[in-house]
């Protein structure tokens, strides 16, 4: 009885956190918006990434508590997001041959994180 019990906890906990992950991948209100110097869109590219390996390995190491795994997990998601909102606007702005800036929306977590990985011209 006692095993039926944790592999239904199990279960739902695995479904509360792909509910979770479904929630992180979604961008909230526009809280500011920042202009990045096509120049500057592999730095900005490669401190994320750098960034988001870095959580991944804090998230894999064997001493991790589930509340800071979570923690760790949603700041993922949402740095993952930001990059591909930055893509995106990139892409866009390449397209476009005169462009030496493009704008890129960020909801607060996204700004937050943003801007204590990057010095910020807000547009």
């Amino acid at each position: 009885m006692e095993r039926m019990a944790g592999k239904e906890t199990v279960k739902n906990m695995e479904h509360l956190v792909k509910l979770l992950h479904k929630e992180w991948e979604r961008s909230g209100r526009t809280k500011a918006e920042v202009s990045i110097d096509i120049t500057d869109k592999k730095e900005v590219g490669a401190k994320l990434t750098a960034e988001i390996q870095e959580r991944q390995e804090q998230l894999e190491a064997v001493e991790t508590d589930f509340k800071e795994c979570m923690e760790l997990s949603r700041e993922n998601f949402v740095l993952l997001r930001l990059a591909r909102k930055i893509k995106k606007a990139a892409d866009r702005a390449e397209r476009r041959e005169e462009s030496v800036s493009f704008t890129v929306e960020m909801d607060k977590e996204e700004y937050k994180l943003f801007s204590t990985l990057i010095r910020v011209q807000e547009a």
